[in-house]
Order: C-alpha cells, then sequence, then structure tokens
C-alpha cells in the first residue's frame, strides 16, 4: 500500500518537458512499429493496383491532376507514382513509408499537447489516447486511405502547431507553416479541410482577449489559410467530376445520424471493438450497442465536466460536432445512392476525427476537478479508465487484424513473380484479368498485364507464334488454348496459292460468325487468327454486334512477323460479337489470313 501510494505521489509531480519529450516519441515510435506489423498481415488492394500502374505513368501535372471518381488528389497520384518508380509491388516499403508518417503523426499531437498544457501526465494520457485510438487504424492498414489520410494527419497537425504559433507571437512561422500545411493536405484529401474548424476551436481556446480584440488580432491569418482553400478549390472547379448525389430521406438521414455520431462515440471506450467481415479492407464497423451506450456515457461526463470547470474547451466539442455532422452529410450525399449506409461506418472518412476528439477529451478531462474527499483517488481513477479504454482498442485491434490478413494478393503475387522468373523473359501471355478476390469490379482496369509491365517483369504478352500460358487465379503458370465459341464464315475466292482470304492493299473486310454453341453469348472475346504473309504487316480488328455496336480489340504490342504464323487479340470490351471486322491501312499489305476463331482461353493441361 504504502509503494502505491508513493508511486502516485511521484505522479502527482509535474514532469520535466524533457522527459515528456521522450515518452511521447517512445509512443510515437512504438505504437507506428505495432501497426506497421499488422500492416504486413495484408497486402495490396484493387484501388492500390489501379493507383499504381496509373502512377507509373510518371509526374506531369496532367497526369497528378487527373480526377479520381469525385476526387482531385495531386497529392495521392504523386505518391503512388514515387512507389510505382521506386519500388514497384514492394508492399513493405508502403509499410515503413505509412510507419513513418504514422509516428510524425502522433510525435506532433503529443507535442502540440505539450505546448497547450505544459508540464502535465495529460500529454502522456492524450498522446496514448490518439496514439492507440480505432479511429485512424483501418485507413493506416489500407493504403490507398493511408495516402489520403496520414499526410492529412501530418500536415493536419502542423497547421494547428501554425495556430499556436500565431496565438503566441510567431508569426512568420505561422504565415509560412499554417497555409503550406492546408494547401498538401487538401492535395492529398478534400475533407482534410475540416481540420480548419479545430484550428478555429484551438484558436478560440488559447485566446485571452475579447473576442472583437483575438478577431483583430486573428484576421491576417485567417486571411491567410484562405488562399490554399481558393486555391485548391479553383482547380477542382476546372478538373474536377463531382458526384450527382442527393441527400436521401428525413427517415433514411437519421438512421445515418445515428450511425455516424456512434462512430466518435465508440471510440471513447477503445470502439468499435467489432467490424464487417463482408469487406474488411474496408474498416467497415459493427459497433455493439454496448459499446455506443458507454461512450456516450463518457461523452456526457466530459462534456458536464467542461461546462462546469473550463468551457473553453467545448470549442473543441464543437469542432467534433461540426466534423461528424459534415462528414454525414458529405457520404449520405455523394455515396448513399450507390452503397447505401455502408460507407458511413466505413472508417476511412472518420480518421482525422481522431485529431479533434483527443484535443477535446483531454483539456475537457484535466479540468474537471474531483470533490476533495476524492482527490487522492484521481490518478488511479484515470489509470483505470486508461487501461480500460486500451483495452477496447486493442479488442478492435485484434478482431480487425484477424479481418484484415484474409488477403490473397500477397500470395498471388508472389506465386506469379517466382512462376515468371522460372519461365524467362520470352513467356507468351493470355491477356487475361486478376481474380476476383484481387480485383473487383469497380478496378479500372482488371487485366494483370498492366501491374507486370509496371514492376518491370519481362514477359510477351500475346505475341505471334506459339499459344500462350494462361496465368490461373492461384497466380500459376498454366498451358492453355482458345475455347471457340464462334468461327469467320470465310468467302470461297478460288485462290489456289493462299486457300482462304487473301487481303492486299488497304481494305475493310466484314465476316459473319457463325457460333458454335447453341446460343450467342457476351463476354470479353479474344481472337486467333492464323495467317501467312511475306512481310511484316499489321491488321486492326473489330467485333461487330447484332445492332452493328463496334467493338475495337487490342491491337498486338508487335507487328505481324513474316512467314506462317498465328496472332492473338484480346480481350475486347464485353459484347455479343456475330461479326468480325478486319482493316488494314498499309497499302503494301500482302496477307493471306486462314482461320479466325472467337473465344476464351482456358486452361488444357
Amino acid at each position: 500500500m504504502r509503494g502505491i501510494r508513493a508511486a502516485v505521489g511521484r505522479l502527482r509531480q509535474p514532469p520535466e518537458p524533457a522527459v515528456l519529450r521522450v515518452v511521447v516519441l517512445a509512443v510515437a515510435l512504438v505504437q507506428a512499429g505495432v501497426l506497421g506489423l499488422l500492416a504486413r498481415r495484408g497486402s495490396w488492394l484493387s484501388d492500390d493496383l489501379d493507383f499504381l500502374v496509373q502512377g507509373s505513368r510518371g509526374f506531369a501535372p496532367t497526369a497528378l491532376l487527373t480526377p479520381l471518381n469525385d476526387h482531385i488528389a495531386p497529392g495521392l497520384r504523386f505518391v503512388y507514382a514515387s512507389f510505382a518508380h521506386l519500388a514497384p509491388l514492394n508492399w513493405d516499403v508502403t509499410v515503413a513509408w505509412r510507419a513513418l508518417l504514422q509516428a510524425v503523426a502522433i510525435a506532433l499531437l503529443g507535442l502540440l499537447l505539450l505546448r497547450l498544457i505544459g508540464r502535465s501526465w495529460w500529454v502522456v494520457i492524450g498522446t496514448l489516447f490518439y496514439a492507440l485510438t480505432p479511429l485512424s487504424m483501418p485507413s493506416f492498414m489500407s493504403l490507398s486511405s493511408g495516402v489520403n489520410n496520414l499526410p492529412a494527419h501530418v500536415f493536419g497537425l502542423l497547421l494547428l502547431h501554425a495556430t499556436l504559433d500565431w496565438s503566441s507571437g510567431h508569426r512568420r512561422r505561422a504565415i509560412a507553416l499554417g497555409p503550406l500545411s492546408v494547401l498538401i493536405s487538401l492535395f492529398c484529401w478534400e475533407k482534410s479541410g475540416l481540420i480548419l474548424v479545430t484550428a478555429l476551436a484551438l484558436s478560440m481556446y488559447v485566446r485571452d482577449s475579447a473576442v472583437s480584440a483575438w478577431a483583430r488580432r486573428t484576421w491576417p491569418y485567417a486571411a491567410a489559410l484562405l488562399v490554399p482553400v481558393v486555391a485548391f478549390g479553383t482547380i477542382y472547379a476546372t478538373r474536377g467530376t463531382p458526384s450527382d448525389g442527393h441527400l436521401p430521406g428525413p427517415a433514411q438521414l437519421a438512421d445515418l445520424a445515428a450511425r455516424a455520431f456512434a462512430v466518435p462515440l465508440g471510440a471513447l471506450v477503445g470502439g468499435p471493438w467489432d467490424w464487417s467481415p463482408i469487406s474488411a479492407p474496408f474498416g467497415i464497423a459493427e459497433p455493439p450497442v454496448v459499446a455506443v451506450i458507454l461512450g456516450a456515457l463518457v461523452a456526457v461526463v466530459l462534456v458536464a465536466g467542461a461546462w462546469r470547470d473550463d468551457r473553453r474547451a467545448l470549442w473543441l466539442w464543437g469542432s467534433v460536432l461540426v466534423y461528424t455532422t459534415v462528414t454525414l452529410l458529405l457520404v449520405s450525399y455523394g455515396r448513399f445512392d450507390v452503397f447505401g449506409s455502408t460507407f458511413t461506418v466505413h472508417y476511412h472518412y472518420w480518421s482525422d476525427l481522431s485529431i479533434p476528439l483527443t484535443l477535446a477529451v483531454v483539456l475537457s478531462a484535466r479540468s474537471i476537478r474531483m470533490p476533495l474527499r476524492l482527490v487522492t483517488a484521481a490518478p488511479v481513477a484515470v489509470l483505470a479508465c486508461l487501461v480500460a479504454y486500451t483495452s477496447g482498442a486493442i479488442v478492435s485491434d485484434v478482431r480487425f487484424a484477424s479481418l484484415w490478413g484474409h488477403n490473397p494478393s500477397r500470395e498471388y503475387f508472389a506465386t506469379v513473380r517466382a512462376e515468371l522468373d522460372k519461365a524467362g523473359p520470352a513467356v507468351n501471355l493470355w491477356d487475361v484479368t486478376m481474380p476476383g478476390n484481387v480485383t473487383t469490379v469497380f478496378a479500372a482496369d482488371a487485366r494483370l498485364s498492366p501491374v507486370l509491365r509496371m514492376t518491370g517483369i519481362p514477359f510477351r504478352l500475346q505475341a505471334a507464334g506459339s499459344e500462350p500460358y494462361l496465368v490461373d487465379d492461384t497466380g500459376r503458370l498454366r498451358t492453355a488454348d482458345l475455347a471457340v465459341w464462334s468461327r469467320a464464315v470465310t468467302p470461297s475466292t478460288g485462290n489456289k496459292i493462299c486457300g482462304g482470304l487473301p487481303i492486299n492493299g488497304t481494305v475493310t473486310t466484314t465476316l459473319p460468325l457463325r457460333s458454335t454453341a447453341a446460343v450467342a453469348a457476351g463476354a470479353n472475346w479474344f481472337a486467333r487468327i492464323g495467317y501467312f504473309s511475306p512481310h511484316e504487316v499489321e491488321l486492326e480488328v473489330e467485333l461487330v454486334d447484332g445492332s452493328g455496336r463496334v467493338v475495337a480489340m487490342p491491337r498486338p504490342p508487335e507487328a505481324w512477323p513474316a512467314g506462317v504464323g498465328t496472332m492473338y487479340f484480346g480481350a475486347s470490351e464485353r459484347t455479343v460479337a456475330t461479326a468480325v471486322r478486319l482493316r488494314t491501312t498499309d497499302p503494301r499489305t500482302t496477307l493471306c489470313l486462314a482461320q479466325i476463331d472467337v473465344g476464351l482461353p482456358k486452361v488444357s493441361g
């Protein structure tokens, strides 16, 4: 008992700033390392592969400013372009990058608390709260979310430091740091602009004069922060593609609001505690009712304490309220039509809520004055609350990690690399899509070949000659053949030398397709064409459906070599092909076409 009292007595002594800095740095490094180890359990998601392939096109402004759905995110495109050029398809490099940014964000939050409240163990408590919160954990695991949100955390916290600089008289540093932080943050994630609400709340918290005097002193800083907002808004207005959404009806919006406000409430007790197993990488929460109720009780205690003992902290709770409400409205407007209520509890959209929530919790809790008879028990009560919160966060992390680890893309790409290394650079591949558990129907391009080109792995794609190999759903190379669904009907020409369909000069020829199946089907078709030519030629192939719609088949990367050979085309856009159209543009073309087959590649052995 005497030892406990001695420990409590030492905790009552204000720690030295140097000690607090060391503890903050230790928390940052340890937690970033733990999250990095959890992230290594997963691997690439469909969005990551799309963005890497797009990033391999380079750093030109037009590439960086290409819209992402209804987003403009040059920061995200820059980071993916860097990964594509420096370490293509290297998951561990991306984990190290995320761990570094996470450590920086945690350290910045801890140092912000040190500047706000000085020598107090609440600095450590707040740093732990921010470091452990499951609000930002799923977006650390998913690379595409991390590329959005981690810079938003880092530069959002730098903005808050700049806000304190302005309030403390370091105006040049504030003007240099604040607007730049806002611009970079917006370039990575438009929604990160909500940190400006927290900056306003923080400025109101630290003000030491009347509102009128504060406004006169602060307006130059506010005007400077408005510049990057206007600049980004101009870029978005001229190049963006905003969603044509609408808000759901009152009943549906009320349901979405309940789900949205459950996010910060659950986070107060380390929630959500549980996650949807349907799509683990999205970080879709399924908090039990008890987590929301306990979180609501904690919120009531903290807000009531702030109201009684330090009403300045209510500004931070106001920023939490604004953040939650705006996020609810944005997600409801832009995503409800397609995804329903799913994205309301998608933690990608809630990650940087952890910043104002941490500030609100710490500044409220430290202000609560306990009755005199309970003062001696206060440190024990705080420690018990911290242990309970940590336990909830661990439950959330462990349950997420168990789902996050079920990602087959790591094994798939490891197998593909090993198979292609074994086969050598001359291997010829069908241009097939990746399996459905690696990519999704929302992928911009689900084919494997762009990913392989981005990595620099040598291979040939549907080149003339031998039948290409097929990469199966496990990543293994399999011998394959074209399962023929239809065959071109060539007219009799009486040409004894050619024996097939002779093509000379610049011509366009349309041939009907005779289906080998009872019913014509729609698919992303491939074609195989046997030919003879005395010199290299090029031929454009198009599929035509019954209504006359024309679908061009991708051209082979190489010209048709001279001699007797076979060329391969595909895959086309999805169509029900009833005819094939052949087109030449070189007047020197001399070509004899043999059989023209349309079908799908399948494993043959």
